[in-house]
């Protein structure tokens, strides 16, 4: 299983890799690489442990080999400027602060507000707020109390922890999972949400939205038109469901 932040060492140590590609075979298939072992190449990855946004906290790992069966080639010098490369690309990547609009690329918000993004995919949000999210633009994780206001086009979340929200989902917009107090104001279109775990909450499903699973406190106080959830445990509760409507 490859892991963020994926990529190749070629033998003239040529760092390769891609922002949205976190897979070796991509990577291989993407620079059309002839995979005949670590006669040509080296495939690493540079694995946060601990908060992505935390660089010093990073390790260093060449894929599949141990120290002993590294290739004749692999010096501690190329190590040592890999790292040094690969450093570079994640604090590029972090952004804390105020910013009107992202536009493609990929990102780590720590502390950040965004008005609006675009085409872009969000590594993860701690204690971060995006107002808008239009096109594909995707979220992978939300932590602290991390918020996203709006989406719009395809947009996606994939998991939502501690206290983070979304306030309106539109379109195809989605959501994977939802932990802890997540919350979701509103579901339009055909937005849905997979699973809901503790005292998450969904306000308004309209569409077909669709919620596969609620635990704990959850609750849905509206659905419409062909909204649906698979099941529901503990004190969850649905207020009105228009399928049941006289």
């Amino acid at each position: 299983m490859c892991n963020f932040k994926s990529a190749i060492v070629t033998r003239n140590g040529k760092l390769l890799h891609n922002a949205f590609l976190d897979s070796h075979e991509d990577i291989v298939d993407l620079f059309n690489l002839h995979d005949n072992g670590m006669d040509n190449f080296v495939k690493v990855e540079f694995i946060p442990h601990g908060k992505f946004w935390e660089i010093d906290n990073y390790k260093f790992k060449i894929n599949e080999y141990d120290e002993y069966k590294v290739p004749s080639w692999w010096t501690k010098e190329l190590e040592e400027k890999t790292i040094q490369n690969l450093t570079k690309i994640i604090k590029n990547m972090i952004f804390s602060g105020k910013r009107k609009i992202l536009v493609g690329g990929k990102y780590i918000l720590y502390n950040a507000e965004i008005n609006k993004i675009a085409n872009c995919v969000i590594q993860t949000m701690d204690n971060s707020q995006v107002n808008e999210m239009w096109g594909n633009s995707q979220v992978n994780e939300m932590w602290g109390n991390s918020q996203v206001n709006e989406m719009w086009g395809n947009s996606q979340v994939n998991e939502m922890l501690d206290n983070s929200q979304v306030n309106e989902m539109l379109d195809n917009s989605q959501v994977n999972k939802m932990w802890d107090n997540s919350q979701v104001n509103k579901m339009l279109d055909n937005s849905q949400v997979n699973e809901m775990l503790d005292n998450s909450q969904v306000n308004e499903m309209l569409g077909n939205s669709q919620v596969n699973e609620m635990w704990g406190n959850s609750q849905v106080n509206k659905m419409l038109d062909n909204s649906q959830v698979n099941e529901m445990w503990g004190n969850s509760r649905i207020v009105v469901d228009k399928r049941f409507k006289k």
